[in-house]
């Protein structure tokens, strides 16, 4: 935090910055490597990505303030039993790309409280972040967007919803988002958990939810005419994608010691 405003945000339970930007395929791990080096310990990231035409202004404002919104929401899914504030010591590391100029913490508080709520429709179905979807024995081929096609092709009933998060690159609420209207449109199914009320019901109450998401105030995932802000992160995502990302560690440019 700088000034009372949220600036960066991080937890193994939700892809990080480098995730976003390398897993999706919207920036390469050669381009990744070559900025990191020559900007991150002058703290100029952003200008880099921005000048070697990686990506534009408008991108890395909704990557930052996706994965403050995205860690936070996964942190108190989690449950938070206690909060504890320190200053940052000489020996930490800055963030790698912060959500300038900070995040007002009563727009997270807002956001964070309607997604719990939402999500807590969902987990009556069996959807949670530790679900493993499955593809639906149907013979309904629909048209999807390009991201829910992404989803589908990948839930295997091995991978849980974290699992398919980090591997597209994707924000873990909106990847849930997602599996919600497969699931309602019969696509994928989920182990339900005992005791839950009928899917019928669950699945009314869930798609009526996902109407509420205040776009105007947070624009990721897919947008409710089938477009999505990842227009604004081109290039599009590559082969490449599917190597391990690279690890920074303190004092060595271009690697990471969190998950």
């Amino acid at each position: 935090m700088r000034d009372g405003a949220v600036l960066a945000a991080s937890t193994p339970a939700a892809p990080g910055i480098e995730s976003l930007l390398l897993r999706s395929g919207r920036v390469s791990e050669a381009d990744w490597s070559e900025v990191f080096t020559a900007a991150a310990p002058y703290g100029r990231l952003a200008e880099e990505l921005v000048e070697r035409g990686l990506l534009g202004a408008a991108a890395i404002e909704v990557l930052t303030q996706t994965a403050v919104f995205d860690a936070i929401f996964a942190i108190a899914l989690g449950g938070v039993t206690a909060c504890t504030a320190r200053p940052a010591a000489p020996g930490d590391l800055p963030p790698l790309l912060p959500a300038e100029p900070g995040l007002d913490t009563g727009r997270i508080v807002r956001e964070t409280h309607r997604r719990l709520e939402v999500v807590a429709g969902w987990q009556r179905l069996g959807l949670s972040i530790h679900t493993r979807p499955a593809p639906a024995e149907t013979r309904r081929n629909p048209a999807l967007a390009p991201g829910r096609a992404a989803i589908l092709a990948t839930a295997d009933g091995r991978a849980s919803a974290r699992d398919i998060a980090f591997s597209l690159g994707r924000g873990l609420y909106s990847v849930l988002s997602d599996l919600a209207i497969l699931f309602k449109d019969g696509l994928i199914t989920v182990d339900p958990p005992s005791g839950a009320r009928p899917a019928t019901e669950s699945v009314q109450v869930g798609a009526v939810r996902l109407e509420e998401v205040p776009l105007a105030e947070l624009p990721i995932g897919e947008l409710r005419d089938g477009s999505s802000p990842d227009a604004l992160l081109d290039p599009a995502p590559s082969a490449e994608t599917a190597a391990e990302l690279p690890r920074r560690r303190r004092g060595t440019p271009g690697t990471s010691t969190g998950a």
